[in-house]
């Protein structure tokens, strides 16, 4: 029998529908190695598509935007992590006092940046004007999804300095949770 495009087709949906998690588990593999190789296509394609498709765009902001303010009002754990990530950021950047925030670190502003520049991790380029997304991040060496979200110990172990690097932005965001 020849394989036509049909006959061909048809085997490929049968052995997708017998073989569910092999054929996710190749997608995220060749998605993941896309990504590697191309660092900034995601970026500019969903900018070209929110170009040409404006109103798309505001119905998607949207639902985000609302799952957000849901998942936000419903999860502490979440609201929490995210009020921490945004202290951290505000008070490096000078943006505003964050002595709470800091009080949780367990240091200062000045005293932070000092074991951020003391760190392996830090390079030449980076400086204190240029942090942020298109310079650098403070990472977590051990990511915040490995700690136990209901222990205040670990809460505190988490965001202590000892535990924070400095980290380009695009490794910190290919680390993702690791």
């Amino acid at each position: 029998m020849a394989w036509t495009r049909e006959y061909k087709n048809k085997y490929q949906r049968e052995w997708r529908a017998k073989n569910l998690e092999k054929n996710r588990e190749q997608n995220r593999k060749n998605l993941k190695n896309f990504r590697e190789k191309n660092p900034g296509y995601n970026a500019e394609h969903t900018r070209n598509w929110r170009k040409k498709n404006p109103e798309k765009a505001s119905e998607t902001n949207k639902k985000n935007l609302k799952a957000y303010r849901i998942r936000h009002r419903n999860n502490p754990i979440y609201r929490m992590q995210q009020s921490m990530r945004s202290a951290l950021c505000a008070a490096l950047s000078g943006r505003r006092k964050a002595q709470p925030t800091m009080d949780i670190i367990g240091c200062t502003v000045e005293e932070l940046f000092e074991h951020l520049e003391s760190c392996p991790s830090w390079e030449s380029w980076m400086t204190r004007e240029n942090y942020g997304k298109n310079g650098w991040d403070v990472d977590h060496i051990i990511a915040i999804s490995k700690w136990s979200k209901n222990c205040p110990l670990q809460f505190a172990l988490c965001w202590d300095k000892s535990n924070l690097q400095p980290l380009e932005h695009i490794a910190n965001i290919k680390k993702g949770g690791r």
